[in-house]
Order: structure tokens, then sequence, then C-alpha cells
């Protein structure tokens, strides 16, 4: 044990691990084949390098516990007005790319498509009574008309990669293993992969839930241990309906601690 050790349970470390991978078109995996497997042509990101080329004298492995996801240009952004019978009447002013949500379609004198996000394409300021303008029935000012799901978040899938004594997941070639995956449902901002991470050998000092434990059997932390020349990469798994990546952007951050 060297004279920087840190305390970080269940381990001590000589040094703070952080690093991050921004994915948009690193895409692993085949929907359509069923398989985690890196096809021909994907490159994942690299999201650890753990020395994979040996030229690191300080290096000698080190420890995953914390990755987290999160979302990095696809926010649920809230229209700038909505319809209800509590605005029904109100004088609104909208410029071009303004957002109208009509939650309660009843509440229209005008035409509209019905409930759902209009926004404005016109080129001049529109004022008017937002119960009261032409949402559809082509009029000048213009809307496009999307139903409630304009807004919502879709489902992106990370998929992590274990690799040793290469510098990159070569598809077919057997060099790397799938380590794990974790989902970002719709609506959800951010999440923690620890629950679909490994159990590290170490057992945790401190109490906990050990429902579903046996009565010896002793309650550990999720990470991944990874020695001197591996590295850990990321991807996103294709959906058949987005097959060229994550456009919008998937941040992820993997915090840990070198030996």
């Amino acid at each position: 044990m060297t004279s920087t050790n840190t305390n970080k349970q269940p381990l001590f470390i000589d040094r703070p691990l952080f690093d991050h991978a921004l994915l948009t078109t690193q895409i692993a995996g085949s929907e359509a084949g069923r398989t985690f497997n890196v096809q021909g042509g994907q490159a994942p990101a690299l999201l650890v390098d753990m020395d994979a080329t040996l030229s690191d004298d300080n290096n000698s492995g080190g420890v995953v516990d914390s990755i987290k996801l999160a979302r990095q240009g696809e926010v649920q952004i809230p229209p700038e007005y909505t319809l209800n019978a509590s605005t029904s009447g109100d004088n609104i002013i909208l410029t071009s790319g303004d957002v109208v949500f009509i939650e309660d379609n009843s509440q229209l004198t005008g035409f509209s498509s019905g409930n759902g996000y209009y926004t404005y394409t016109g080129s001049i300021t529109l004022t008017g009574d937002i119960s009261a303008l032409e949402y559809s029935g082509g009029t000048v000012s213009g809307f496009t008309y999307r139903d409630e799901f304009l807004y919502s978040q879709g489902i992106v899938t990370a998929a992590f990669y274990h690799t040793r004594g290469t510098t990159n997941p070569i598809p077919a070639s057997g060099d790397y293993e799938f380590i794990f995956a974790t989902t970002l449902a719709s609506g959800e901002s951010n999440v923690n992969c620890t629950e679909q991470m490994p159990e590290l050998s170490a057992p945790i000092p401190q109490a906990g839930r050990t429902q579903g434990l046996g009565d010896t059997s002793p309650l550990r932390a999720r990470g991944i241990f990874l020695e001197k020349g591996d590295r850990l990469y990321v991807g996103i798994f294709p959906s058949l309906a987005n097959t060229s990546g994550y456009p919008a952007g998937l941040s992820v951050v993997a915090q840990g601690g070198l030996y």
C-alpha cells in the first residue's frame, strides 16, 4: 500500500479515475440479428483506457464502479403556450418556431387538427386570442401539427464492451466481450448503470438491502475491474427505426480509481 492510497470503499486506490464519451453515431450491435455483437463497419467509442499500449509506468490497473448515461441534446422542451380551460381567451404573441400545445380542443373556436403540438411557421409576428387562431385550414400564417408525442424522448440503449491486448473491438475477431447494456427509457434524462454491472469480489463493509441473499452471502458492490492493458468501449444499440445512431448525443461518464 502506497502513501498516496485513498480509502475508496470497498477498495484502496492511488488516483481517481474519471472518463467520459459522447455517443452520436457510434452504434454497436444488431436489433435485426438480436445480438449485441459488434457488426462489420461499426466502431463503439472508447470510454476507459487502462493503458492498452502498455506505455504508462504509473498505471497498474483500476476499477470502474460508477457509470452514468445522460441525454446530451434531446430534452423535453415545453411549449410556449398551452390551450386549456384556464388559458382560453388569453392573448398570445407568436414568432416563427413558437409552439402552442392544444391540450383541450373543445376550447377552440377556430380550426385545428385536434389535441397536439402546433409549431408556428409564419414569417411575421402573429398576435391573437389563443382559442380563436386558425391552427389548420390553409391559413397564410401556417402551423405544422404533431401529436402529443412530439417532445417525448426516445428509448436509447448503451452497450458496453471489454478488450484486452487490442486497441479496439474488431467485429467477428473474438478479441472483445460484451459486458452489459443499460437502457434510458422514454422520459428519462439520465440513468445510473450500477445495477447492470458485475458484482465486485470485495464485500461491502456496511449494511444494505439484503433481500434475496442467503444467510452467509455478503452484500457486494458492483463495478468492473480492469487490468493494465484493458479497455472499456461503449456503443449505441441501434433500433430498426434509427440505425444511423443517436444524433442528439448520449453522454457516458465513468468514475472509479487507478492503482
